[in-house]
């Protein structure tokens, strides 16, 4: 999967894939979500050491911060489909960038080596059975 642009996940709501540590401003445990729980919509989003941390609000208006991690959360319709746009965006660039042969070459062509080669190699195991 792409890298996800923090722009199309702020102002979604996440919901938790896995346990999830729930993190006070020092970035101290505080509590957790469990699978499936809500875990909030995502305000902002912080990095510390490389890592991101979302950030979330409290109904008391006091903030939250989760770890991301690829499998920590599951994304309502709403996210998939701006991800989805973005990856669409994204290959767009791609083609523009690099030409429309070049880019299917470089994408699919080691597969249609393999499939010739196959069949190829098929063909003579199969010729050479008989």
């Amino acid at each position: 999967m792409a890298e996800i642009n923090a722009s199309k996940i702020i102002g979604k709501t996440l919901f938790a894939a896995k346990q999830l540590d729930k993190l006070g401003a020092g970035l101290q445990k505080i509590g957790v979500f469990k699978p499936g729980e809500t875990v909030g919509v995502v305000y902002s989003y912080i990095t510390r050491n490389g890592q991101v941390h979302w950030m979330f609000y409290d109904a008391f208006g006091k903030a939250y911060y989760v770890k991301h991690s690829a499998d920590s959360f599951k994304f309502s319709k709403d996210v998939q489909n701006a991800l989805q746009e973005q990856q669409i965006q994204e290959e767009k660039e791609l083609i523009e960038k690099k030409g429309a042969i070049p880019y299917y070459i470089e994408k699919y062509g080691k597969w249609v080596l393999y499939a010739i080669v196959g069949v190829a190699l098929f063909r003579t195991y199969y010729k050479y059975k008989k």
